[in-house]
């Protein structure tokens, strides 16, 4: 019997990050200046090389960007202090901000309004959970899941307390924090802003693993989405989170026969598409 090859469905790129990827194509075709992203556009290291063949320049901070250029928020979004410095040196603003991530913005910034004090919970690293930090007026708290897992949160809140999610977090995570702080607070208010289509790609994965002998994660390691479709396999199965296939190793494919493959929102059809292309064409049907 012969090796055989089961895809993800939900596998690939969101909606965010589509309409991200053509909104930038499009700020390049329109515009014959400079054209730069604060960051990288998107969580894909291959598609920001690409974008940078473009002429699409990521840079570290708007001191890098030359007055006169085009100014792409990325998917993640940006506070609004962003968005006046940029114009303040003289940059013309695309937002690309994912509407969902717009939304969980917006819906931080009611619940200050509303007197709540408000908590992201989410990686304090990642792009979103800064820029959705920064769109409440005079910050808010973060709390990260993992630190809560192993007991190393100091948290310490007052009795109103609002929360928002960073849109790629899983409902593990928002419920773990919501047990470890609803103890000491008197009001609490969520808003669950994690996105359908991670909570979707995230229970796929799961049933996916649980068919499959060995599983791969395509997508670029500095996407917390993808890490967590990895973390998800890895608990079920022999997973390998791959940016490409060049770091595809025959030797993993030893004793399996169903291969499962799926990837990040951050990781368009064409790189999919060569780790299947890849598969079909160097591993052998004899699979013992």
């Amino acid at each position: 019997m012969g090796r055989e090859i089961i895809v993800g469905e939900k596998a690939g790129c969101c909606f965010g990050v589509k309409r991200a990827l053509e909104i930038a194509g499009a700020t390049r075709e329109k515009y014959q200046g400079p054209v730069y992203t604060l960051g990288p556009l998107i969580h894909n290291p291959a598609v920001v090389e690409n974008m940078k063949e473009a002429g699409i320049i990521p840079c570290e901070s708007l001191e890098e960007a030359e007055p006169g250029g085009v100014l792409i928020i990325r998917s993640h979004g940006a506070g609004p202090e962003v968005f006046t410095a940029a114009r303040r040196r003289g940059l013309r603003v695309v937002d690309a901000t994912c509407p969902f991530v717009r939304h969980e913005q917006k819906l931080a910034a009611r619940l200050h309004q509303e007197g709540y004090k408000v908590v992201v919970v989410g990686d304090p690293g990642h792009a979103e959970v800064q820029a959705v930090a920064a769109s409440v007026p005079g910050g808010a708290e973060i709390i990260d899941p993992a630190a809560v897992k192993t007991g190393e949160a100091k948290i310490s809140l007052p009795a109103r307390v609002g929360i928002v999610c960073q849109t790629t977090q899983t409902q593990e995570n928002l419920a773990g924090v919501i047990s470890a702080i609803l103890p000491g607070i008197k009001e609490l208010k969520v808003f669950n802003t994690i996105c359908s289509a991670t909570v979707e790609r995230q229970r796929e994965v799961y049933d996916l693993a649980c068919r499959v002998d060995i599983l791969l994660v395509v997508g670029g390691r500095n996407s917390a989405n993808t890490r967590k479709l990895a973390e998800i396999g890895s608990s079920l199965v022999s997973t390998y989170h791959i940016e490409g296939v060049e770091e595809i190793d025959p030797r993993w494919f030893r004793q399996k026969r169903v291969i499962g493959v799926t990837a990040g929102a951050s990781t368009p059809r064409e790189q999919i598409n060569a780790v299947i292309d890849w598969l079909e064409e160097n591993l052998q049907e004899e699979w013992t």
